[in-house]
């Protein structure tokens, strides 16, 4: 069962970093008429996420530091997925790319939700989404 508890939890590191690499090279390929604000901030988020994750590796399995740390991440996945919202909005990000960095981040959420043993996956739907009002 110890195996199965640290399958989650790479997962959740791999699936977050999948993301945050992914987001920061399309933040760092947006074009220079997008405004370095909400590139950094896409790039800022990302990492944020990912650099939660990692951190919570340093406390106990389901404890309330590691919990505290993974929550934080999802936070930051869905900070990051409005900043991806906004370049989409404004054209500077074309449909597929969104689509990609969405359902990446979708699986890193999902997986972070596993691991956090959150009463209600999936909650907290983010822009682009058919739930999203």
């Amino acid at each position: 069962m110890e195996t199965l508890k640290t399958d989650r939890r790479v997962s959740a590191f791999k699936t977050t970093d999948a993301y945050a690499v992914e987001a920061y090279r399309v933040a760092s390929a947006l074009p220079p008429s997008a405004g370095a604000g909400l590139a950094e901030e896409i790039r800022r988020a990302a990492v944020a996420a990912g650099g939660a994750v990692v951190a919570a590796s340093a406390y106990s399995d389901g404890g309330d530091e590691e919990r505290t740390l993974l929550r934080r991440a999802r936070r930051a996945l869905f900070e990051s997925r409005y900043y991806l919202h906004l370049a989409r909005r404004f054209g500077w990000l074309d449909a597929r790319r969104y689509r990609v960095l969405t359902l990446r981040q979708d699986a890193a959420v999902r997986e972070l939700d596993s691991v956090i043993g959150d009463p209600r996956p999936g909650q907290g739907r983010g822009p682009g989404d058919d739930s999203f009002v």
